[in-house]
């Protein structure tokens, strides 16, 4: 194909998709690639009209300017992220070289190398967002770049652009069956592809190892998904959903950590009590070990453990999104194999909180027993005038001293932290527990919903006879919190309901169905799209007497099933196929036959174009003869132009061309 062939209207079907892939990147990218990439496609579309000599093979001035500028612009990728590795840096650069080659197109290979890379830059989307609209919006950019692929190979311009579309469209529904071998039967590897570079995980949030203020109040700025619950019976009620994680033991009076001593022993002893509760959790990545479960944890499951203060935590970081069977009893005893944690749990930092320290002396001496202590001082919080607040003062100096006595007005980390000290100073251990409290009910789905503004901390303190009990100072200040979930106190705006909508009972009636429906539609995508991982994988072939399956199975089978898909669709197409277009072959034959006989043989790799093309070059005296056979020939055989039979039967017989001599 010469370079006139490479005609602006292909140019801007494939400048069309190369945006369309690029476009939910511009969010990401620093804004000069946007700008860059948009501004290179708009020139290879321009320049043409205006300097027919650019595609010389000389070296011209823009040639040198072209290549100045893609390297500067590597070098300034470098220099905003440091590093040419990893997700980011490598979308970076794909969506800039990827205008950079659309730009310097000039040939049929060129347009076609640019058109995978067009294809490649749509899987790059997946790597940020794997959602149900992020695969819609794919879909149709693919239609659009197959659309593209059509128009570049239709040379007579014969489909509209309803044909492209539609039989674009129609190669997509076609490869549906493929699709979903490949996504059944390929073996699967535990963590996405995109997990290996670090900054995979640079946008996930959620619960950390330790706590200090603000940065529980932080999460509950965000909507996001930590996970989803399924309950096998009934859902509890609002007030006993706490969902245990990191336990927190050390403190420097504003930051607590976990601390390292109580590492790689075994959990405590514990003893359950009534009826168990079985449900499914299925969590968003964080790429981290811990899981949330329901107080209290009784069977981790495969591939988890728990740590002697019960946390449960995976062998391996949440790189994907995972479902896991969880077994719990609300009703426990939870003890401690030695005095160890005890002594953790009395530690407090040298020389601070003075009259936190006074407070907790008064209630040991006048109470004595740690159960009266305890008792004492919740009913201290509830005499006090302590507010629930997501915007706390600022406590600068000692934070459990201002925020006990003086502000008065903090989130529940405030409360935990401050509450725990308390306890430890008047001798009774205690530990702040993270994690989240309550979570959202989805009727249309009956399953709950627990998001990062669920996150919250509260009080483990130790009892003789009792063991490890849950305190919750939170409840104090806000039962609402706890008793009817944080949705039902933090700002509309968090909620995300439309502006003006929030005081109207209906509307925001119909607001939440539509959110719970689509909720629910994301759930059931997650659970069977996105997590359909190693596991699920083993569960649905069990269904089909595969009980103990590996990968090499799995990759025979996944070849099978590819054979007879492909064979279903070519025996369909074979059918389908207009008998008309057998008597339209063999013409086609009897004139490359006469060809050969001229000394112009069809080789066995040339399609009826190319083939052409190559004749009409050896023999310009006959060029419009092979032109005219060929058209008819391709508009039969493969638009179902089946009225130009005769024409074709006629044009052939009358085709007698001599053979050449040598001079």
């Amino acid at each position: 194909m010469t370079n006139q062939e490479l005609s602006i209207n292909k140019v801007m079907w494939l400048a069309l998709g190369l945006a369309l892939a690029s476009f939910p990147h511009w969010q990401r990218l620093p804004i000069w690639i946007p700008i860059l990439h948009v501004s290179l496609l708009l020139a290879r579309i321009y320049i043409p009209l205006r300097l027919p000599l650019f595609w010389s093979n000389k070296k011209s001035t823009i040639n040198i300017a072209r290549l100045i500028i893609m390297i500067g612009g590597v070098f300034i990728i470098y220099g905003n992220y440091g590093t040419l590795a990893g997700r980011d840096v490598g979308v970076a650069l794909l969506v800039m070289l990827a205008a950079f080659k659309v730009f310097e197109s000039k040939s049929k290979r060129d347009f076609y190398i640019s058109t995978y890379l067009g294809y490649f830059l749509i899987i790059t989307n997946f790597f940020y967002s794997q959602t149900i609209p992020t695969a819609a919006y794919m879909m149709i950019v693919i239609i659009i770049m197959t659309a593209g692929l059509i128009n570049f190979n239709d040379t007579e311009q014969q489909l509209t652009l309803f044909q492209r579309f539609k039989l674009s469209s129609t190669l997509l529904i076609q490869s549906i069956p493929i699709l979903l071998v490949l996504f059944i039967l390929f073996p699967r590897i535990n963590g996405p592809l995109w997990g290996l570079p670090k900054d995979a995980y640079t946008g996930t949030t959620g619960i950390d190892d330790q706590m200090s203020p603000g940065s529980i109040s932080k999460l509950v700025q965000s909507r996001e998904v930590a996970f989803r619950v399924t309950f096998k019976d009934e859902i509890p009620k609002q007030s006993s959903l706490y969902w245990r994680g990191p336990v927190l033991w050390q403190t420097d009076g504003r930051k607590w950590t976990t601390g390292k001593s109580g590492s790689g022993r075994d959990p405590a002893p514990i003893e359950f009590a009534g009826e168990a509760l079985l449900y499914d959790v299925t969590i968003e990545p964080t790429n981290k070990r811990w899981l949330f479960g329901l107080e209290m944890v009784s069977i981790p499951p495969a591939n988890t453990y728990l740590t002697h203060d019960y946390q449960l935590k995976t062998r391996k970081a949440l790189q994907a999104r995972k479902a896991f069977t969880l077994t719990s009893h609300s009703s426990y005893t939870l003890g401690t194999e030695n005095d160890t944690d005890l002594e953790r749990g009395l530690t407090l930092p040298e020389a601070n909180h003075p009259k936190t320290r006074e407070l907790a002396s008064k209630l040991r001496e006048e109470f004595r027993e740690p159960a009266l202590i305890l008792n004492a001082a919740l009913e201290w919080l509830k005499q006090e005038n302590f507010v629930y607040t997501l915007q706390p003062p600022l406590m600068v100096e000692d934070m459990v001293d201002e925020f006990l006595f003086d502000k008065q007005q903090g989130f529940c980390e405030h409360y935990a932290s401050a509450f725990t000290i308390l306890m430890r100073a008047a001798g009774i251990p205690a530990r702040v527990v993270t994690g989240y409290q309550g979570g959202e009910i989805n009727p249309v789905g009956n399953y709950l919903i627990v998001r990062q503004y669920d996150a919250h901390a509260w009080t483990e303190v130790w009892l003789e006879n009792k063991g490890w009990i849950r305190v919750d100072p939170t409840a104090i200040a806000s039962p609402t919190r706890i008793n009817e979930g944080m949705e039902n106190i933090i700002p509309q705006a968090i909620i995300d309901i439309p502006l003006g909508l929030e005081n109207n009972t209906t509307a925001v009636r119909l607001w939440q169905r539509l959110r719970n429906t689509v909720d629910m539609v994301n759930y059931q995508w997650a659970q069977w799209v996105l997590g359909y991982g190693p596991e699920r994988q083993k569960l649905f072939m069990k269904k089909f007497g595969f009980d103990s399956i590996d990968w090499k199975q799995l990759t025979f089978i996944l070849f099978v099933f590819l054979g007879i898909i492909i064979s279903a669709i070519a025996i369909y197409v074979f059918k389908k196929t207009p008998k008309t277009t057998a008597p339209a072959k063999r013409y086609y034959d009897i004139f490359c036959n006469k060809l050969a006989k001229a000394g112009i043989p069809r080789r066995s790799y040339e399609g009826p174009v190319a083939f052409a093309e190559r004749a009409s070059k050896s023999r310009q005296d006959i060029k419009s003869e092979i032109k005219n056979i060929t058209d008819l020939y391709i508009g039969i055989r493969y638009y179902s132009n089946n009225n130009k039979l005769l024409q074709l039967k006629a044009a052939i017989t009358s085709f007698t061309p001599k053979k050449m001599t040598a001079s």
